[in-house]
């Protein structure tokens, strides 16, 4: 039997709806298609579609996405390339709605100068008629994408720092030492038994957690609970005042 391969994503098209009034175009104007695109199903796109409405992008001629950006294989953005034609004006709120690395903002770009369709980017003010317009989108394209990767450098500095003075990301530990330990004397030692013996008094607990515990006692550490440090805030150069998902615990 043949291997399946990933089911291939299909667009359904629907209007957009906006607060703003649109205003119809004159006659002799050329056609105007929007792109929206936010990451998440949880995330709202409605800015950008008041934004691209506002500008003269008609609700039906908006196509949303919900997806990341780190790939152009997106339904709606296949989709409306597709229906692109000569003499179009793509209209997108933000230079990242197209995409997020400089790679696929660059072959955007080429492909749509390629078929004759301008671009234009509303929060930047960029219109690539012109070869300026077409310099500066590079140029913010690169800017944009040393910004992300700096700024997860500075992350990634500041959990190694954190790492070093024993500061561990992850969820607070959801049970004493003292809790465990009664578990395990009520179950003669057995993790399983602690772990089952837990969850009945309400506290759910899994085996590989009570081992983990054992472990560490073992070793001669102490598990403390969350001391008050957001990881969050490590990479700016500062203390986090504000908790993360991510709270912290500290090792001795």
């Amino acid at each position: 039997m043949a291997k399946r391969g990933p089911r291939k994503k299909i667009y359904k098209h629907v209007i957009a709806e906006s607060t703003v009034k649109w205003k119809p175009r004159k006659e002799g104007d050329k056609m105007m298609i929007g792109y929206a695109r936010v990451s998440t199903s949880d995330q709202n796109n409605q800015r950008q579609i008041d934004e691209l409405v506002k500008f003269g992008v008609a609700p039906e001629d908006i196509f949303q996405d919900k997806q990341s950006g780190k790939t152009l294989d997106r339904a709606a953005w296949q989709a409306c390339f597709r229906d692109l034609q000569k003499d179009d004006l793509l209209v997108v709120y933000s230079l990242d709605r197209l995409g997020r690395n400089l790679a696929d903002l660059i072959e955007v770009e080429k492909q749509l100068y390629q078929k004759g369709v301008r671009l234009k980017v509303l929060q930047q003010d960029i219109d690539t008629t012109n070869a300026s317009g077409r310099m500066i989108f590079h140029i913010l394209g690169a800017l944009a994408q040393w910004e992300r990767e700096w700024n997860w450098e500075r992350t990634k500095h500041g959990l190694d720092k954190a790492r070093e003075r024993g500061v561990i990301g992850g969820q607070p530990a959801k049970h004493t030492d003292e809790e465990i330990k009664e578990a395990l004397k009520k179950s003669d030692g057995s993790a399983r038994g602690a772990a089952k013996y837990l969850t009945k008094m309400g506290k759910k607990c899994a085996p590989i957690t009570v081992k983990r515990r054992q472990e560490m006692w073992a070793e001669g550490r102490k598990l403390q609970l969350p001391v008050g440090l957001g990881l969050g805030g490590i990479g700016h150069g500062r203390m986090g005042t504000k908790q993360s998902k991510g709270q912290q615990r500290k090792v001795a």
